[in-house]
């Protein structure tokens, strides 16, 4: 750890994400009825995302009684009657092509002074993150507002905050990577709605394997907030995709995006699917990668890792240590995406994400890996003052 660096790091590494609460997003983020939130960096034409965040946006418009059917709120989505929005731009994170709206039950998950808030994922079975038209995705998201939330809310009322890291730790150690595969993390969350006499709500957890995602997705990035304006200013401290363009945000100018056309992940299309044209980068999940876990853990991770066998990169076990800034003193593993490390190492971070169908109808088709181009963190650098001098 540098000397020039030590107060952010050490601000970071001391620093415990905890969750703490439930709420509506129109109550916790401020969000007007006219408003959605998104993935990623802003959309070049809101009112023309990509098909998957159409159909995710339709899903939730009728869902919160915005719209009377999926043609109505496309409608209501062209015409510019609902505005899309960045999700980390107000305080949130969003996996894959999810919507929140100002209905949407979100966690709160507070770092320091940071609070970040990540929507309630949905339990046993997919949802409109997948970016397609199941008519069991409303059913399913009642059954996260009348007894997934409220079932959190009481645990939280019961137990006070959570320690997401300690969760963390937990699953990292049984070997989770966080993103792609986490099951022993989610079971210790389940757990601890069980304690709390929230048993229907803990079965619900354990049958839904990556439910501890979404939440690690806000610690992730409230961790990496409680940097910014710090003196590591090349910190990445936001990072994500929304289908077209993928981008990053630094400490040192935690308010400007830097993007690139975001190309799709490479990986293992689902057998039923084998030809399917995929969606460009999609998800705030690549926060966890910012953080250090998911991808860039995948070393430590032997079943995450074989999910993407052919298609991992040969130095995906040195990664970490060449990009990432300092050793978590709980996780035990490194933290902290350094732009100013990937642009020196001339390499990429790895970011495992999900492969959605490009054409906003087939859902969910396989899952792979991404890695955007050094070029961004360059830019990224240089755009904000950072770069180094020539010859240096």
């Amino acid at each position: 750890m540098s000397g020039s660096a030590g107060a952010a790091l050490r601000g970071l590494l001391a620093a415990r994400a905890r969750l703490v609460a439930v709420r509506r997003a129109g109550d916790a983020l401020g969000l007007g009825p006219h408003e959605l939130l998104h993935a990623g960096p802003p959309l070049q034409d809101p009112r023309r995302p990509p098909p998957v965040l159409q159909a995710a946006a339709a899903a939730v418009l009728v869902h919160e009684g915005r719209a009377a059917g999926t043609g109505a709120a496309l409608a209501l989505l062209a015409g510019g009657a609902v505005r899309l929005v960045p999700a980390q731009d107000r305080g949130c994170v969003v996996p894959l092509a999810c919507v929140v709206g100002p209905g949407t039950p979100v966690f709160a998950v507070q770092a320091g002074t940071v609070r970040l808030h990540a929507p309630v994922p949905v339990v046993r079975g997919a949802d409109h993150r997948m970016g397609w038209p199941d008519p069991a995705v409303g059913e399913r998201l009642r059954l996260r507002d009348i007894r997934v939330a409220p079932g959190w809310a009481r645990v939280l009322a019961a137990t006070g905050p959570l320690d997401l890291a300690e969760l963390a730790a937990i699953g990292l150690a049984a070997g989770d990577d966080l993103h792609v595969r986490t099951s022993a993390a989610t079971d210790a969350l389940a757990q601890a709605a069980r304690h709390a006499g929230e048993h229907v709500l803990a079965d619900d957890v354990e049958a839904t394997p990556l439910f501890f995602l979404t939440p690690w997705m806000a610690a992730c990035a409230a961790l990496l907030r409680t940097a910014e304006g710090g003196d590591l200013p090349t910190l990445v401290t936001r990072a994500g995709g929304n289908g077209d363009h993928f981008g990053i945000a630094l400490a040192g100018a935690p308010g400007h995006w830097f993007t690139t056309e975001a190309q799709p992940p490479h990986g293992h299309l689902d057998g039923r699917w084998p030809s399917q044209p995929v969606c460009g980068a999609i998800g705030d999940s690549a926060i966890v990668e910012a953080f250090g876990t998911g991808g860039m853990a995948l070393a430590g991770a032997p079943q995450a890792a074989a999910a993407f066998a052919g298609h991992l990169p040969a130095d995906h076990a040195q990664l970490a240590g060449r990009l990432l800034a300092a050793v978590h003193p709980l996780l035990g593993r490194p933290v902290g995406l350094d732009a100013r490390r990937v642009v020196d190492a001339g390499c990429a971070p790895l970011v495992a994400l999900a492969m959605l169908a490009a054409d906003g109808q087939a859902g969910l088709v396989g899952r792979g890996l991404y890695r955007p181009p050094v070029d961004l963190f360059a830019r990224a650098l240089a755009g904000t003052g950072l770069a180094a001098p020539a010859g240096a």
